[in-house]
């Protein structure tokens, strides 16, 4: 999981990841339409456990949730990657390699 310590293409995506989440994603009626039926289905499990557990099953929420954020963070780096090497040689296959500006 990325820190505020990384550096970084890495943290650039993430960074940008975030921000398409809070500026994007949380207001696409089509997302909030398809977490309309999960979030009910949740508070009827959640009103039928014991407090314990309810804590079990956060613990395991918050850990397959971070699961799910890295192989994201992977996809999306390595889609980058992928897509600037692409960019490189359609570039160079266009324009020749000496004059390709970067």
């Amino acid at each position: 999981m990325l820190t505020d310590k990384n550096t970084g293409i890495q943290k650039l995506i993430f960074d940008r990841i975030c921000q398409i989440d809070e500026e994007i994603v949380k207001d696409d009626a089509e997302y909030q339409e398809l977490g309309e039926r999960p979030d009910e289905l949740l508070k009827l499990v959640v009103a039928k456990l014991t407090p314990e557990d309810n804590q079990l099953l956060k613990e395991y929420d918050n850990i397959w949730f971070e699961q799910i954020i890295r192989r994201d963070e992977l996809f999306y780096s390595h889609g980058l990657m992928d897509g600037m090497l692409l960019g490189y040689w359609v570039a160079a296959v266009s324009r020749g390699v000496g004059k390709i500006v970067v």
